[in-house]
C-alpha cells in the first residue's frame, strides 16, 4: 500500500499492486439453428461454426406493456475433437449448454463501430438423449443386473 497526498492535506491510501480481474467466461443454452458444418483449417485442424437461439421463457409476471422479450442468436466457433464431435452429434434444433469465452469475429470492422463478438466454446454439454442414448439409471441396472448374473 503507499500513500498519497490529496490537495486538501488528507491522505488517501492505494494500493498499486491490485488490478482489475480479467474474466471472460460465458455460459449459454439454447438450441442449434442448423447443422454445425466441418471443416478444416490449412494446418488440418478441425473447426466448426454455429448459431444457438435462446428463448427467453415465458414468465408469469406480466411484463410491462411494449416490453416483448426477444430470443438471441449467439455465434459460436469449436476446435478440434470437440468440433468433429459436434458435427457427428449435433443436427438443426439440438439443445446444448456451452461455456466458453467471448471473442471477437475475424470479420469485425471496429472502425465502423460495430464489434461483434462468438463464443470460443471450451465445454459442451449436448442436452439431448437422442435414440441410442441411455441414463445413468439404466446403466445403473444394466451393470447390477450383469453382476447378479455373474454371481450364479
Amino acid at each position: 500500500m503507499s500513500e498519497i497526498k490529496e490537495n486538501d492535506g488528507t491522505e488517501k491510501r492505494v494500493n498499486k499492486n491490485m488490478a482489475f480481474p480479467i474474466l471472460n467466461q460465458a455460459t449459454i443454452a439454447g438450441v442449434l439453428m442448423g447443422d454445425p458444418p466441418l471443416r478444416q483449417t490449412r494446418r488440418g485442424v478441425p473447426v466448426t461454426n454455429f448459431v444457438i437461439k435462446t428463448t427467453p421463457e415465458q414468465s408469469t409476471i406480466a411484463s410491462p406493456e411494449g416490453w416483448e422479450r426477444e430470443p438471441c442468436y449467439v455465434s459460436v466457433v469449436v476446435w478440434a475433437q470437440q468440433a468433429v464431435n459436434c458435427n457427428r452429434y449435433l443436427k438443426k434444433g439440438s439443445p446444448v449448454l456451452i461455456i466458453g469465452e467471448l471473442q471477437s469475429m475475424p470479420n469485425a470492422a471496429p472502425e465502423s463501430g460495430f464489434f461483434p463478438v462468438q463464443i470460443n466454446a471450451q465445454w459442451i454439454q449436448y442436452l439431448d438423449r437422442g435414440e441410442n442414448a441411455t441414463s445413468m439409471e439404466d446403466e445403473t441396472e444394466a451393470a447390477s443386473a450383469s453382476f447378479g448374473e455373474e454371481k450364479k
